[in-house]
């Protein structure tokens, strides 16, 4: 596995810088085509091809997901669905078989509704990306401990709650969802400084002078689908920063390269391949594989620390409680 992830990450190449606001992005391109063909989840859900509800008992951290349509479909990890009984994050990435139907693990980005304001979930947001590290390292955790992709509720529900004290966001129920809506006018100020780049794979984004992740796909086509979503998860970010001086393309390529003979652990996905966690030079990463390619990559920057969950700080008191549990 690891030298799959070495051969994906050799072949690809960093564009040139474009900054706005706190935040540079630099599009990724990659040489080599996919042999894959799938959809993105938010345009299955806009044609009806797939539909997400909740169990027929209702869990927090589940959704029912049935795809109807005679194509693959990809899950990215912190993909929002809004609708159900609570808003809910996607707790990885997923690839879900034609005609497949599945137990989607996901963490609730809502915490003050539990009643029914539509019976199918809709396209959301993606989680903001300061978040989206936190809850990686979050499921990492518990995948080594009970090979289960979940999240830190608790934790995840107090994150939104102290942005939402700290932007001075309100919201009747505690929404991630009103995060983005409030800020609206400033999101569509990046959304249109950082159009889909043709041909890109993905992009690596630094804020506010520093490194901070990227998100790769296997070919074009699922970057340019889901591109004003992450632009925007990244952006949220960005807002909250104090602006920055110029950031040079070599650290983007370095960023890719510190992943490169990273320590691999795979675990099954509840879809098709399997979900890579990665750990390597001051980065951690995951991954979704099938068939031989690295599907969606996701890499996040670890500062001043050791990666890895242990050594981050990052778990919580209550996961680390879980945990001991779990072992005792």
């Amino acid at each position: 596995m690891q030298s799959m992830v070495d051969g994906y990450i050799a072949s690809l190449r960093v564009g040139d810088a474009m900054p706005f606001g706190g935040m540079t992005l630099f599009p990724v391109f990659r040489d080599g085509a996919s042999p894959l063909r799938y959809q993105v989840l938010s345009e299955a859900l806009a044609d009806g091809s797939v539909e997400v509800r909740e169990r027929p008992t209702a869990t927090v951290p589940e959704l029912w997901l049935m795809n109807r349509s005679d194509s693959m479909v990809l899950v990215l990890d912190g993909e929002e669905v809004v609708g159900g009984k609570q808003n809910r994050i996607a707790n990885a990435s997923f690839l879900i078989g034609a005609g497949g139907e599945v137990a989607l693990p996901v963490t609730c980005v809502e915490h003050g509704r539990w009643h029914d304001v539509a019976p199918r979930f809709e396209n959301g947001e993606a989680m903001y990306h300061s978040l989206r590290r936190e809850k990686e390292q979050q499921v990492r955790a518990n995948l080594r401990a009970t090979g289960r992709a979940e999240a830190d509720q608790g934790a995840v529900w107090e994150a939104i709650a102290a942005k939402q004290r700290e932007t001075r966001t309100r919201s009747a129920t505690g929404a991630m969802n009103d995060l983005y809506r409030g800020r609206a006018k400033d999101l569509s100020d990046y959304e249109r400084a950082f159009p889909a780049v043709a041909s890109a794979v993905g992009m690596a984004v630094a804020l506010n002078g520093r490194m901070v992740g990227a998100d790769l796909f296997d070919q074009p086509a699922p970057a340019e689908k889901l591109w004003p979503k992450l632009v925007r998860s990244y952006a949220m970010d960005a807002l909250d920063g104090e602006g920055s001086e110029a950031v040079a393309r070599e650290r983007a390529e370095r960023l890719l390269r510190r992943l490169v003979g990273a320590r691999v652990e795979s675990y099954p996905s509840i879809g098709l391949g399997q979900d890579l966690r990665l750990e390597g030079d001051r980065a951690v990463g995951s991954a979704l594989v099938f068939q031989g390619v690295v599907v969606h990559l996701g890499i996040f920057r670890v500062h001043g620390r050791r990666s890895g969950t242990e050594s981050s700080g990052i778990a919580s008191a209550s996961l680390r409680r879980r945990l001991r549990q779990h072992s005792e």
